[in-house]
């Protein structure tokens, strides 16, 4: 295949970056690229209430990218004589970069992972359920028997996704083992993390970071992106060190290229799998020139695992 020649000098920086701006460049990039997605679907009528609600993740992946753009330009604050000129908090846009990265994997969950129509109905309604066993955990009893009409509702719509689950064929073929620990999981815990391997194996408790080798996205290039985004979000010992040297001439500049990159890649993954599965937003990539189309995919195509 002929290899691409990039003309535009716009996304040439973008590509071989010289300083944070031209990264922050690329970002601003795929932002536009997010909302002229979140445009085209405004006046979309799904069927589906699921897809609907589903096909909003678009907005909420932009938010992350937008927010973490604004942060970019950083903040003053003055007291008296005295004034601090702030950077970025590079614990803040890793703290985005994860949530963009777990937000990624449960999209993949549901949508890219599962390869049945029984997988798709298992996971969807797991995804459902888990949210609203969490929301019953979040009130007291107390809290709970004041608005009973309400608690109903809530646990009528558990228990309709529960029957929606077990009437599946692959539900049926699961092991009295495995359909106990698929409920206690989602019905009790709220966990929604499941995989079916393609050795037809039911896997639970799989972890954001383990999500990536069932959707084979690059175990090598994405490998620890999401335990340092996690170190840095969390006030972990390694992030305090981080904070501490960040002031050091160029550190902090590299620690924000660092996490503008990570979510530009996040970025890239999603869109692409996004229009897979949501067609109706496909014709706005596909409109896009040559080079454009490039600079959506590339770190999707770079974090996909390829066959060697």
């Amino acid at each position: 295949m002929k290899e691409l020649s990039i003309d535009n000098q716009a996304y040439r920086r973008m590509l071989n970056p010289q300083s944070l701006a031209d990264v922050v460049m690329y970002l601003d990039f795929m932002i536009d690229f997010f909302f002229k997605v979140m445009c085209s679907l405004k006046d979309i009528v799904f069927k589906n209430q699921f897809r609907a609600q589903m096909s909003t993740m678009v907005q909420m992946m932009f938010m992350k990218g937008k927010s973490m753009r604004d942060l970019m330009d950083g903040f003053s604050h003055s007291l008296g004589d005295v004034h601090f000129i702030g950077y970025a908090d590079h614990t803040i846009l890793f703290t985005l970069v994860r949530a963009a990265y777990e937000q990624l994997c449960a999209f993949e969950l549901i949508y890219i992972i599962p390869d049945t129509q029984d997988k798709k109905i298992i996971l969807e309604n797991a995804y459902v359920a888990a949210a609203q066993v969490n929301r019953l955990k979040m009130f007291t009893e107390e809290a709970l028997s004041r608005y009973p009409e309400e608690t109903q509702i809530v646990r009528q719509g558990i228990e309709e996704c529960k029957n929606d689950i077990r009437k599946t064929r692959l539900y049926q073929s699961l092991t009295e083992k495995e359909q106990k620990g698929l409920e206690e999981q989602v019905f009790k815990k709220g966990e929604y993390q499941i995989v079916f391997t393609e050795e037809g194996k039911l896997k639970l408790h799989v972890g954001w970071d383990e999500v990536r080798k069932y959707c084979k996205l690059s175990t090598t290039t994405l490998h620890g992106v999401y335990k340092y985004a996690c170190n840095m979000a969390h006030p972990s010992y390694l992030a305090l060190c981080q904070f501490y040297d960040s002031y050091e001439e160029g550190a902090i500049e590299e620690l924000n290229h660092t996490a503008v990159i990570q979510m530009i890649g996040i970025l890239s993954v999603f869109i692409m799998d996004y229009i897979k599965i949501f067609p109706e937003a496909e014709h706005v990539y596909s409109n896009l020139d040559i080079e454009s189309k490039f600079m959506v995919r590339m770190y999707s195509e770079g974090f996909k695992e390829r066959s060697l």
